[in-house]
């Protein structure tokens, strides 16, 4: 099994230092000690080509990985890093075009083999009251993202009549407030789903 890991971290946040980054690592040290192939890379339009136009490349050079963990930073104000929202662009103009020409969706995200892609959105608000009354705000972008990619995993499946590749779970954690390995939390939902 090989897992690609992708993550964004927060808007002017640098990549070695953010919580995106220091999340992908802790993921990948728990799968690398299972004997898992594990990547972690940032987040780009270039790494997720693959899945958004399979047509456009060869089989055998680029399929996809057998799971994807995508991290996504959201801001206490609840703004992403840009290529977050410029993913969401795409994918939403090229279901747009499809919704109008009557074609199934190019973006679609597909496979061959039994596959999965996982989405953590790590908040940072500051305190307790704060993560309670602007969830909403703080994951509106992330969860977006997560539905844009649900809805290009559906369209994938209708067109092939094939459910191979699926967004399977999301997880929205507080960073700033609980560790990764509170219960419940960031550690537990990797190893579950991961199992």
């Amino acid at each position: 099994m090989s897992i690609s890991i992708f993550y964004s971290p927060q808007p002017d946040e640098q990549d070695e230092t953010s919580a995106a980054c220091e999340y992908a690592n802790r993921a990948s040290e728990m799968l690398s000690s299972k004997g898992t192939g594990v990547t972690i890379q940032r987040l780009s339009i270039d790494s997720l080509d693959p899945w958004m136009n399979p047509t456009n490349h060869d089989a055998d050079v680029l399929l996809p990985p057998s799971s994807t963990l995508i991290i996504v930073s959201c801001s206490a104000d609840g703004s992403v890093d840009r290529i977050v929202r410029k993913i969401l662009r795409e994918m939403k103009s090229k279901a747009t075009q499809s919704t109008s020409t009557g074609t199934p969706s190019t973006p679609s995200i597909s496979n061959t083999q039994n596959s999965m892609i996982l989405v953590a959105l790590l908040g940072h608000a500051r305190c307790d009251n704060s993560a309670k009354m602007m969830k909403d705000t703080i994951f509106n972008h992330g969860r977006k993202f997560h539905k844009c990619v649900e809805a290009s995993t559906a369209s994938a499946a209708t067109a092939t009549s094939s459910s191979l590749y699926g967004v399977h779970d999301r997880i929205e954690v507080q960073v700033e407030l609980e560790g990764p390995d509170a219960p419940g939390g960031y550690d537990e939902w990797i190893h579950s789903n991961f199992s």
